[in-house]
């Protein structure tokens, strides 16, 4: 089964397994107990996840957007001349709902027993945070188009637009805690079944290199940048890029994937480049962040088109 990446957006928040780190260290040890069939069941959950996840995250980060026009309104007391309000057009995903024989809050034999009940909780709340911020919106859409500020002087307003605010921070929160815990659980299954596959050598090289990415990535997101940190990591992905881009040649080119691959590093080097010139003065700026952040986004796209 093909693993997909997440497509993270921005307002990422990075968090650690804490108190799971025993669990989670049993749980990757437990995958390569799985065989084929329990790796492939992790890796389905792993791509059920990142669809409901990208579904959801688009909305919110179109909410978010919307936010700062409605928190205007009600700051300044006053209704602007148009509103479309558009963040929750269209279908909403429902936590609920199967996706592909997979039910996230009912995860069965799709997951390690060991991280289970944690994974699914951070789930579920995730979920929670996304109907919150949802029903908010709904209620305050209607507040507005009926306009019912006129009765309170905006006081309901600014209490809707309180629960939207402190939801979109725990889905963005809760949705980075799940992936903290199944993420290398699913890399550790993908890794598993890659053992026998001919193109394995560069899978996992283009892989590795892009764990390395996205590790930059979350460094220049951070909200106190290590600039030593961010240097050992460029280091490092300069380093592999120069001992994979050159893999298996012969091999590539048995199973036509060799055009993919090439493309793949060749966005290595261009993030390599807006990294190098984006830390040379030993600062990062929030332009300088997004334009990285967009190079790792362009390098998952690359990324999956070779795997």
């Amino acid at each position: 089964m093909k693993f997909k990446i997440v497509f993270v957006m921005a307002a990422l928040i990075v968090v650690s397994c804490g108190k799971l780190g025993d669990k989670a260290s049993s749980a990757l040890d437990a995958v390569s107990d799985l065989g084929s069939g329990g790796a492939n069941n992790v890796i389905a959950y792993n791509n059920a996840l990142v669809d409901y996840m990208n579904d959801a995250g688009d909305k919110i980060t179109r909410a978010s957007d919307d936010y700062e026009e409605m928190s205007n309104m009600v700051t300044q007391k006053k209704k602007p001349n148009l509103f479309l309000a558009h963040a929750f057009i269209g279908s909403v995903p429902d936590i609920n709902k199967e996706r592909d024989g997979i039910y996230l809050l009912e995860p069965g034999n799709n997951l390690p027993s060991e991280v289970k009940e944690e994974l699914t909780n951070s789930v579920k709340a995730t979920s929670e945070a996304f109907e919150n911020t949802h029903d908010a919106y709904k209620k305050f859409k209607a507040y507005y188009d009926s306009e019912d500020f006129k009765d309170d002087d905006w006081a309901k307003g600014a209490e809707y637009l309180e629960v939207i605010k402190t939801n979109i921070m725990a889905f963005y929160e809760k949705r980075s805690e799940a992936y903290s815990i199944l993420k290398p659980i699913a890399n550790e299954a993908e890794i598993e079944l890659l053992k026998d596959h001919p193109l394995s050598e560069s899978i996992i090289a283009s892989k590795t290199d892009l764990a390395v990415a996205e590790a930059i990535r979350d460094i220049v997101y951070a909200e106190e940048i290590n600039m030593e940190m961010l240097k050992l990591k460029y280091d490092q992905l300069e380093a592999n890029y120069a001992k994979h881009k050159d893999l298996t040649p012969e091999l590539l080119e048995e199973h036509n994937k060799s055009i993919f691959y090439k493309n793949y590093y060749q966005e290595v080097e261009e993030f390599l480049g807006d990294v190098r010139k984006s830390k040379r003065d030993g600062k990062i700026t929030d332009n300088e962040a997004e334009t990285i952040g967009r190079a790792y986004q362009s390098l998952i796209t690359y990324y999956n088109r070779f795997v």
